[in-house]
C-alpha cells in the first residue's frame, strides 16, 4: 500500500465519499481531475491517487491535457509517497517507480509538459542524493551523493539549452495570445520551466559543493560557478520569486567562501523582501545565515542576531513546522539565545529567559528528523537534557493523609539542613573536592524536595471530609512553599492562591497568598512580555483579594503597592491613579504619586516620538499636576534621592510647557529643590548631576531669551556651565558632555527661531558675548565644541529657508564657529568635531574644503551616515553655484552616485543612491531613507536640466512614481508634499501636464 499513515474513522468516511465520486460519471463541465489528485496527495492517500490515475480513461470529461500527462502525475505521486515514507526499502521502491514513470513520459509522444518532467527527473536525482546524506554519511556516500548532484546539474543544463532554443523560436513567431491561446500558454510554461531549471542547476552545484568537508577551499570553483548562476538569476529576474529566492543561496555561498560582508548583504536583502508564500523558505534560510554570521563576530553579536530574526519565528505556519529550512533557523537562533545566556554581562533574569528560549527552540527542532537532529540533541545535552534521560526520584506512597504530612514535615526539615550545608560550604575557599561535594548535596536537595512534593500530594489525595481543616491547610502551605523552592512558580501560584481563598482571614491563608504573589512575580520575569497579560491579571486580582481580606496586616497592605505597579506596567494610568487616591494620606501615597507622575512624563515623551502631539500634551499636563502633588505632600523634611529625582523631572515638564520661571523655582525650592539638595544628599546616579545642570542651563537660556535684560543672566549661566563641565566624570565623560552640549545647541537654535526678528538679533549679540566669555576661559574640548556648534546654530537660524549658503551676519557667526572648530581639528579633533567643521565650511560655500574634511572622516568611518549625507549635500550645493553646465552636471552626478575613489577604486563618498540603500535597511533611518530618495530624484532632474536632456529628467519622474508605488505615504505628509512639488516642476519642464502624485 502507498498510503503512508492510518486515518481516523472520519477520514475513512471522506475517502469512501471520494471513491464514490470517482465511480460516478463526470458532469458536463468535465471532472476536476487535477485538483482531485492534488487533494489526495496532500491528504497522504497515495495509493488512491495512483488507482485513480490508472483509471482516467474510464472517466469521461477529463481534461485531455491532464490525461496525456498521466505518467507525469504518477511520478509526482510516487515522489510524494517516498518523501512521506519512514522505511528505506519503501522509499527506494517509490523512487524507482517515479523514475520509470518519468522515463516513460519523456520517451512518449511530444507533450508541452515534457520539460516539467525533465525538471522532475533532475529533482529526483537531488532527492536521492539528499537521502544518501541523511544520518551519519561516510565518504563513500558523500562521493555518491556528489555524483548524483552533479548528474542533476547536467540534467538541468540540458533542459536550459533545449528550452532556450524553443523560447527563442517562439519569440520569432510573434504569438498573439488572443488568437493562439494554447501556444501562448505553452510559451509561459517553457519560460517558467526555464527559470526553474536555472535555479535548480545552480542549487545542485551548491549542494554538490557542500558534500566536501571544506567547501570554501575544496570546492571553490564549483561554488563560484553556482554563485555566478544565482547572481545572474537575481539580476535578470529580481521581479520574480525565483530571482529573489536566489539571494538566500548567494548568501550561503558567500558565507562558505568566507565573504562575510557580501553574505550579510545577501541575507539582509532577502529578509527585507515583502511577505510572499514562495519566499518563506528562503527567508528562514536567510535568517539562519544572518544569525551564523553575527555569532561568528568577535565578540558574538547575539543581540543583533536575535533582534533581526526572532519575529519570523513567531510566524511559522503549521505546514512549515517540519520544513528543514525552519529547523536550520530554529537551531541557529537557539545558538544565539544560548550565547546570550552565557554572556556574563547579562542580568540573571535575561540569561535565564534566553536559555529558556533557546531550549524551547532546540526541543522543537529535535522532534523533526533531518540533518540538524544530531546538533540539536548535542546542544540539549549541554543544557542537561539527555535523550532518554532517567526520570527523577520516586517517593514511597504514604499510608494515609496524616502519614504523608508527617513524612513531608521531616523531609522539609531535611531540605533546610541541606540548604544550610550548601551555604556553609559555599563560604569556604573553592577546591575541586569542595565543588564536587556541593554539587552532590545540591542534587540531594533537589531529590529530597521532589520526594517531598510527591509525598504531600499523595497525602492530600487521601484526605477525606473527616480530615482536620487546619492540617489540610498546613499541608497546602507546605506544598506551595516546596513548589516555590523548586522554581515551579506557576504551580506554586495555583496552590497558594487556592489556600488564600479557602482560608481567608487566617495567617496560613495569608502565607499561601504571599507565596502565590511572589511566585507570580517571579513568573512574570521568566516569560516573554507578549505572554504576560494573563499573569498580570492574576497578580492584580490576588493583590486586591489580599488587601480586602487582611486590611490591617502590613504584609497584605504591601499588595496594594504591587497592584499599583501592575497597573503602571500595563500603562493603566487611570487605574493606578484611582488606587493611589484610595490610599490614606502619608508617605506611601506621596511616593506613588511621584512615581505615577514620572511614568506619565515618560509616556508623554513616547507619544511625542510616535507623532501624537495632542496625547503628549494631555499626558504632560497630567504629569505636572500629579508630580507636583506628590512633592508637596512630602511630610516634614523627609526628602530623599527619589524625591530629588522627581523634582528634576517636574522641572523638565515645566520647561517643556514653556514655564521656565516655574521650572527655575522647582529647581531652587527650599524643601525638595535638587540644586539645593544635590550637595547634601549626593547624586542618586552618575548621570544625575549632568542632567540637572543641563536642565538648569536650558531654563536659564529661555529666561534670558524672554527677559528684557538678557545680560543679567550671564553670571549664573557661566557658573552653571562650569558645574556642568565638572559633573561629567569617568571614561565616557567627554562623549556624554558632548551629547549634552549638542542638545543644548539645538534648544538654543529652537528658541531663537521662535523669537521675533528684532529681538533675535539682540539675543544673538548677548549670547555671542556669553559664548566668547566661555571660549576665552576654557580649553575643554567638549565646551569649545559646544561654543562652535551654538555659533553655527545661530548662524543657520539667521539664514533664510531658501539660502544655500550663509551671508551677512549669518556668515559672520558661521566663520566664528569655523575659527573655533579649526583650532580643535588642528589639535587632533575627533570625528564629531571634524564633521561639524565640514558642515560649517559647506554652509559658507567652501565646498572643496568641506569635501576634503569629509573624505578624511569617511576613510576612517565609511558607515557614518550623517557624514555621507553631508558630503552628498556638499556636491549638490556646489553644483548649484557652478556656471559651466559640464562642471555642474559632474557635481550633481557625484552627489547622486558618489565620488573620491579610494585605493580599491570604490567611492569613499557614497552619494544619495547608496545612502538610500543603506538607510532602507534600518528602521531607525526611515526619515533619512525618504530624504535621500528625494535627493536622488532631485539630482536626476537637475542633471537633466543643466544638460537640457528630457530623458534624464524623466528618470526622476519614474523614480518618484516608483517610490509612490512602493511607499504610498512617502515618509509622511511633509515629505510627500516635497515629492509632489518636485514632480510637478519636472513634469512642467518636460512638457507634461503637472498632475503630481495621485491622491494619498
Amino acid at each position: 500500500m502507498l498510503q503512508s499513515r492510518q486515518k481516523l474513522t472520519v477520514a475513512a468516511i471522506v475517502v469512501a465519499i471520494l471513491l464514490t465520486a470517482m465511480a460516478r460519471p463526470a458532469v458536463a463541465d468535465g471532472e476536476p481531475a487535477a485538483d482531485f489528485v492534488k487533494q489526495l496527495r496532500a491528504a497522504g492517500y497515495f495509493d488512491t491517487a495512483i488507482a485513480y490515475l490508472e483509471r482516467l480513461d474510464k472517466y469521461p470529461g477529463v481534461d485531455p491535457d491532464f490525461k496525456a500527462a498521466t505518467e507525469l502525475e504518477k511520478a509526482q505521486t510516487y515522489i510524494d509517497a517516498a518523501v512521506s515514507s519512514r522505511r528505506a526499502a519503501d522509499r527506494d521502491t517509490f523512487f524507482l517507480d517515479a523514475e520509470k514513470s518519468l522515463s516513460k513520459f519523456i520517451s512518449g509522444p511530444s507533450n508541452p509538459r515534457q520539460s516539467e518532467a525533465r525538471l522532475m527527473l533532475g529533482k529526483l536525482q537531488m532527492i536521492r542524493a539528499a537521502q544518501l546524506l541523511s544520518g551519519d554519511a561516510d565518504n563513500a556516500k558523500r562521493d555518491e551523493a556528489r555524483n548524483s548532484y552533479t548528474a542533476a546539474s547536467k540534467t538541468f543544463n540540458e533542459i536550459i539549452d533545449d528550452l532556450k532554443t524553443k523560447i527563442e523560436d517562439m519569440r520569432k513567431e510573434a504569438i498573439d495570445a488572443r488568437k493562439e491561446p494554447k501556444k501562448a500558454k505553452l510559451r509561459e510554461q517553457y519560460q517558467a520551466d526555464y527559470l526553474q531549471a536555472k535555479l535548480n542547476a545552480a542549487e545542485s552545484l551548491m549542494l554538490a559543493a557542500k558534500t566536501y568537508d571544506k567547501p570554501g577551499t575544496d570546492a571553490k570553483a564549483i561554488l563560484e560557478d553556482a554563485l555566478e548562476r544565482f547572481a545572474e538569476l537575481n539580476k535578470k529576474y529580481s521581479r520574480y520569486p525565483i530571482g529573489v529566492i536566489a539571494l538566500a543561496s548567494m548568501g550561503q555561498i558567500n558565507e562558505m567562501l568566507g565573504k562575510t560582508k557580501e553574505a550579510t548583504d545577501n541575507f539582509l536583502d532577502m529578509l527585507d523582501q515583502p511577505e510572499a508564500d514562495p519566499l518563506r523558505d528562503a527567508k528562514f534560510l536567510a535568517a539562519a545565515g544572518y544569525i551564523r554570521l553575527q555569532l561568528a563576530e568577535q565578540p558574538p553579536k547575539f543581540d543583533e542576531a536575535i533582534a533581526k530574526t526572532k519575529d519570523i519565528g513567531r510566524q511559522i505556519r503549521p505546514d512549515e513546522r517540519t520544513s528543514q529550512a525552519v529547523q536550520e533557523y530554529r537551531v541557529d537562533l537557539a545558538k544565539a539565545y544560548l550565547a546570550k545566556a552565557a554572556d556574563k554581562e547579562q542580568k540573571p533574569t535575561d540569561s535565564k529567559r534566553a536559555e529558556s528560549d533557546g531550549r524551547q527552540l532546540l526541543l522543537a527542532a529535535s522532534k523533526i528528523p533531518g540533518p540538524h537532529n544530531e546538533e540539536s540533541k548535542e546542544l540539549l545535552a549541554k543544557l542537561g537534557i539527555e535523550e532518554g534521560a532517567a526520570e527523577g526520584p520516586s517517593a514511597e506512597p504514604p499510608k494515609s493523609f496524616d502519614d504523608g504530612l508527617e513524612v513531608t514535615i521531616e523531609l522539609l526539615s531535611a531540605t533546610e539542613n541541606l540548604s544550610e550545608s550548601i551555604k556553609l560550604l559555599s563560604e569556604q575557599p573553592e577546591t575541586p573536592e569542595l565543588k564536587a561535594e556541593i554539587e552532590q548535596i545540591t542534587k540531594q536537595l533537589a531529590d529530597t524536595r521532589s520526594i517531598a512534593v510527591q509525598t504531600i500530594r499523595a497525602g492530600l489525595g487521601m484526605a477525606t471530609s473527616e480530615t482536620d481543616t487546619q492540617q489540610l491547610n498546613q499541608a497546602r502551605q507546605i506544598l506551595a512553599y516546596l513548589l516555590y523552592q523548586q522554581e515551579r512558580h506557576r504551580d506554586a501560584a495555583v496552590v497558594g492562591s487556592f489556600l488564600a481563598r479557602t482560608a481567608r482571614g487566617t495567617p496560613v491563608g495569608l502565607d499561601g497568598g504571599l507565596v502565590a504573589l511572589t511566585s507570580l512575580q517571579m513568573l512574570l520575569q521568566e516569560i516573554p512580555d507578549d505572554e504576560s497579560d494573563g499573569v498580570i491579571t492574576q497578580l492584580d486580582s490576588l493583590g486586591k483579594f489580599l488587601t480586602e481580606n487582611w486590611p490591617d496586616d502590613p504584609k497584605a497592605n504591601a499588595a496594594q503597592g504591587l497592584r499599583i505597579r501592575l497597573m503602571l506596567k500595563k500603562d493603566d494610568y487611570a487605574g493606578a491613579e484611582a488606587l493611589i487616591d484610595a490610599m490614606g494620606e502619608g508617605t506611601e501615597r506621596a511616593y506613588f504619586k511621584r512615581l505615577l507622575g514620572q511614568l506619565l512624563w515618560n509616556a508623554a515623551i513616547q507619544s511625542r516620538i510616535d507623532g501624537d502631539d495632542a496625547k503628549a500634551e494631555t499626558l504632560t499636563a497630567k504629569a505636572d499636576t500629579i508630580l507636583a502633588a506628590g512633592l508637596n505632600e512630602i511630610e516634614g523634611n523627609l526628602v530623599d534621592a527619589e524625591a530629588m529625582q522627581a523634582a528634576l523631572v517636574l522641572a523638565k515638564i515645566l520647561d517643556r510647557q514653556d514655564k521656565s520661571q516655574q521650572a527655575l523655582k522647582v529647581l531652587d525650592d527650599e524643601k525638595y529643590g535638587p540644586l539645593k539638595l544635590v550637595d547634601t544628599l549626593g547624586a542618586p546616579n552618575e548621570n544625575f548631576s549632568g542632567d540637572l545642570y543641563s536642565t538648569e542651563l536650558k531654563v536659564l537660556v529661555k529666561e534670558m531669551l524672554r527677559g528684557d535684560d538678557p545680560a543679567a543672566f550671564l553670571d549664573r549661566m557661566s557658573a552653571t556651565m562650569d558645574n556642568l563641565r565638572k559633573s561629567f566624570n569617568g571614561p565616557n565623560a567627554q562623549q556624554e558632555l558632548t551629547q549634552t552640549y549638542i542638545r543644548l545647541a539645538r534648544d538654543v537654535s529652537e528658541q531663537l527661531e521662535k523669537a521675533a526678528p528684532a529681538k533675535r538679533e539682540k539675543l544673538i549679540e548677548v549670547f555671542k558675548v556669553f559664548l566668547n566669555r566661555i571660549a576665552a576661559n576654557t580649553q575643554d574640548e567638549p565646551t569649545l565644541r559646544w561654543v562652535a556648534q551654538t555659533l553655527m546654530s545661530m548662524g543657520e537660524t539667521s539664514m533664510q529657508p531658501t539660502d544655500v549658503k550663509a551671508t551677512g551676519s549669518a556668515a559672520e557667526l558661521m566663520n566664528d564657529s569655523i575659527a573655533v572648530l579649526k583650532k580643535l581639528v588642528d589639535n587632533n579633533g575627533d570625528l564629531t568635531t571634524k564633521f561639524l567643521y565640514a558642515r560649517a565650511l559647506r554652509l559658507v560655500g567652501s565646498y572643496k574644503d568641506s569635501l576634503d574634511v569629509l573624505e578624511g572622516i569617511l576613510k576612517d568611518k565609511p558607515t557614518m551616515l550623517d557624514a555621507q549625507i553631508e558630503a552628498a549635500q556638499a556636491y549638490e550645493s556646489w553644483a548649484a553655484e557652478l556656471g559651466n553646465p559640464n562642471f555642474a552636471y559632474k557635481a550633481y552626478e557625484s552627489a547622486l552616485v558618489g565620488g573620491r575613489p579610494g585605493p580599491d577604486n570604490k567611492n569613499v563618498i557614497w552619494g544619495w543612491a547608496i545612502i538610500s540603500t543603506q538607510a532602507k535597511r534600518n528602521p531607525a533611518f526611515r526619515d533619512k531613507f525618504f530624504e535621500s530618495r528625494y535627493h536622488v530624484a532631485l539630482c536626476l532632474y537637475l542633471m537633466g536640466k543643466v544638460k537640457k536632456n528630457d530623458a534624464t529628467m524623466k528618470k526622476a519622474i519614474k523614480d518618484i512614481n516608483q517610490m509612490n508605488t512602493l511607499y504610498p505615504d512617502m515618509g509622511g505628509a511633509q515629505q510627500r508634499d516635497k515629492y509632489d512639488r518636485l514632480l510637478k516642476q519636472i513634469q512642467r519642464d518636460v512638457g507634461e501636464k503637472p498632475v503630481g502624485l495621485p491622491p494619498a
